[in-house]
């Protein structure tokens, strides 16, 4: 009987080839791929004043690795942060001089890397790849914000709880 590869672990392989490639590329600007991650996050939205909490959103991820990720951009001279004056808690995130140059050149490497990726794949084909992958992260994204939704009602009841048996 032939072995069935379950999808998440097909996804992930192609995920860490293309990791381990962007990886060596982005080491001659001293980035990581998630740093990139981040850069090119900014580019896509350049007219608009994001925020940390905006990155996080975009990116879905946690505060604590934004907050990492943010600090080593800022010390390799790839953003500055300038306050909000709405909102004296966050300051608004914006790429440098120095940002634009790297994104050029690497988007030209990332390009080329999806061109391969791609290769002796159809264009028909190519469309019904992206249209199943944005249907599949649809469709987690739907059930991990239940999940999250589920896990905040359950942690407000348990802290509800805890309160009404101090009192």
């Amino acid at each position: 009987m032939e072995e069935k590869i379950l999808i998440g672990f097909l996804i992930k392989q192609i995920h860490i080839a293309f990791e381990t490639r962007c990886h060596k590329n982005l080491q001659r600007y001293n980035l990581t791929p998630s740093q990139m991650d981040v850069l090119l996050y900014l580019k896509r939205h350049e007219e608009d004043k994001l925020t940390q909490r905006d990155l996080e959103t975009g990116l879905t991820l946690k505060n604590p690795t934004v907050t990492g990720l943010l600090n080593r951009l800022e010390e390799k001279g790839f953003i500055t942060r300038e306050q909000n004056l709405n909102d004296k808690r966050s300051k608004f995130i914006k790429m440098t001089e120095k940002t634009q140059r790297v994104l050029d050149d690497a988007y030209l490497y990332i390009q080329e890397l999806d061109a391969k990726m791609l290769n002796g794949i159809s264009k028909e084909e190519q469309e019904q790849l992206f249209k199943y992958m944005y249907k599949m992260k649809y469709t987690s994204e739907i059930k991990m914000y239940k999940l999250h939704e589920l896990i905040s009602k359950t942690l407000c009841l348990t802290k509800k709880n805890q309160i009404q048996k101090n009192i």
